[in-house]
């Protein structure tokens, strides 16, 4: 499987730098992580509307917005999201005229296309927020989305020996936040990929005005594999 990064960087996208978005690309068929402001940008269209599957991780704007451009592009898309906040919810399904198919996601719910399988985990979040693994059986991937550290172990079962941890890094411990909040420090992403024992960390999810080899720098001395996802990079 290849990854296709879209967008890095919240809560707002800035010029080169968009808010999430992963494509995941296995044969013809592509998984979209989230959809956040300004991926479209590096779409292609109409090919990467072909077999499309965007899964987004929970409703707040940053990572969603990208997606109502999408459904009135004329490909008919599937399209999972949590069911709450109810309000954003039923906005996005009531779109008129679109071309999405919905489902909603919980954590008990598997997708399955072809030998690829897709499956939740549930994150402490202020609104209904899911880790997503995808599989081909050989190969697996796991994106944490945006999550407290109070997941951590959960976190760290659900990518048990991935491949690839892709891992939400918004804060610094350097800016003094505390241990448990609504997001990760780089710190604290590196000690689940630690102990998951992950083979590769892959840092996303930054802030605008933060220097990025502030994130790597934090990370490299707890796990040794850290690559800091930069738009238009791809990884295998």
């Amino acid at each position: 499987m290849k990854i296709k990064v879209l967008g890095t960087q919240s809560p707002f996208n800035t010029e080169g730098h968009n808010c999430p978005g992963f494509m995941i690309e296995n044969g013809d068929k592509k998984f979209l992580l989230d959809c956040g402001s300004g991926i479209n940008s590096l779409i292609k269209f109409p090919e990467d509307l072909k077999n499309l599957y965007i899964i987004i991780s929970h409703l707040h704007r940053d990572h969603y917005t990208d997606l109502f451009n999408l459904l009135y592009a004329s490909f008919k898309i599937n399209v999972y999201l949590p069911s709450t906040p109810k309000l954003t919810y039923e906005d996005i399904i009531n779109e008129k005229d679109s071309f999405a198919k919905f489902d909603i996601i919980t954590e008990e719910k598997e997708i399955l296309v072809d030998n690829i399988k897709i499956t939740f985990s549930k994150n402490d979040h202020p609104v209904e927020t899911y880790s997503v693994k995808i599989t081909d059986g050989i190969q697996t991937i796991v994106y944490t989305a945006d999550t407290s550290y109070s997941s951590k172990n959960k976190i760290i079962k659900f990518s048990k020996d991935a491949d690839i941890l892709i891992s939400e890094a918004s804060l610094l411990v350097s800016h003094g936040f505390p241990e448990i909040c609504n997001h990760l420090t780089a710190r604290q992403a590196a000690q689940i990929a630690k102990e998951a024992n992950v083979k590769k960390l892959v840092l996303t999810h930054f802030w605008p005005e933060e220097d990025l080899k502030n994130y790597f720098d934090e990370a490299i001395k707890l796990f040794n594999n850290v690559i800091i996802a930069k738009e238009k990079m791809e990884i295998e």
